[in-house]
C-alpha cells in the first residue's frame, strides 16, 4: 500500500509542476497568447492521479485479502470471475496464484472509473467494510460529508468538460474561465483526499 501512496504523491507533484510552468510563461512571454490550458491540464492530471491511486489500492487490497493478509469484505466475497480464470488460479504454480489473481482483478477493474463519490465508495467497498465511508473521510479532513461529496462531484464535472468539451461553453463556443487559484484548490483537495483515504485503508 505504501508504494501506491508514494506513487500517488509523486504523480500529484508532477501535476503541480504545471503551475510553475504556467507562472513562468505568464511572467516572461509577452505575446497575446493564453497559457490557461496548462491549468486545465493540471486538473486533468490531478484527477487521473487520484483515479489511478484508487485503482491501485483496491487492487492491492484485494490481493491482500486473497493472500489472507486482510479481512474479506462482503463486496469482495460477492465478486465473480470466470471459470477459466478460477481454473488458472486453482492450478497456478509458476507464476503463483496471487499473481494470476492480481492479473484477473486488474483486468476486471481496467474499465472502471474511480472519480465520482459513488464510484470511489463502491471501489473502496472491495477492501473496506464501512457503511459511512464519506462521513469518516470528511471527519478526518475536517469538513462536512456534504461538502466533500459536492466538491468531488464538481471537480469531476469540470474535468469532464475539459476532456470531452474542450472546456468550451456549448452556446458561445468560448472557453470557460479558469484561474490558478481554482486549479490549485482542486489539486490540493484531491491530494488531501487521497492521503486521507489511505489513512483509513492502509
Amino acid at each position: 500500500m505504501i508504494k501506491a501512496k508514494k506513487e500517488f504523491n509523486s504523480n500529484m507533484q508532477d501535476a503541480d509542476a504545471l503551475t510553475s510552468i504556467y507562472e513562468y510563461l505568464e511572467s516572461t512571454v509577452h505575446v497575446p497568447l493564453s497559457f490557461d490550458d496548462l491549468l486545465r491540464s493540471k486538473i486533468v492530471y490531478s484527477v487521473s492521479a487520484f483515479d489511478k491511486f484508487i485503482h491501485d489500492i483496491v487492487r492491492i487490497g484485494m490481493v491482500q485479502i486473497f493472500a489472507g493478509k486482510r479481512a474479506a469484505t462482503p463486496k469482495y466475497l460477492s465478486e465473480t470471475i470466470t471459470i477459466s480464470n478460477a481454473q488458472k488460479i486453482a492450478m497456478a504454480s509458476t507464476p503463483p496464484a496471487e499473481v494470476i489473481f492480481e492479473q484477473t482483478i486488474q483486468l476486471k477493474l481496467k474499465s472502471a472509473s474511480f472519480q465520482s463519490p459513488e464510484k470511489v465508495a463502491d471501489g473502496l467497498s472491495y477492501i473496506w467494510e464501512e457503511n459511512y465511508k464519506w462521513q469518516r473521510i470528511a471527519r478526518g479532513i475536517g469538513i462536512s460529508e456534504k461538502t466533500i461529496i459536492t466538491t468531488l462531484k464538481l471537480i469531476v464535472e469540470r474535468r469532464n468538460r475539459i476532456v470531452h468539451e474542450a472546456d468550451t461553453d456549448p452556446l458561445t463556443g468560448v472557453k470557460r474561465p479558469i484561474t490558478k487559484h481554482e486549479c490549485d484548490d482542486i489539486h490540493n483537495f484531491l491530494l488531501k483526499l487521497g492521503n486521507e483515504i489511505y489513512n483509513h485503508i492502509a
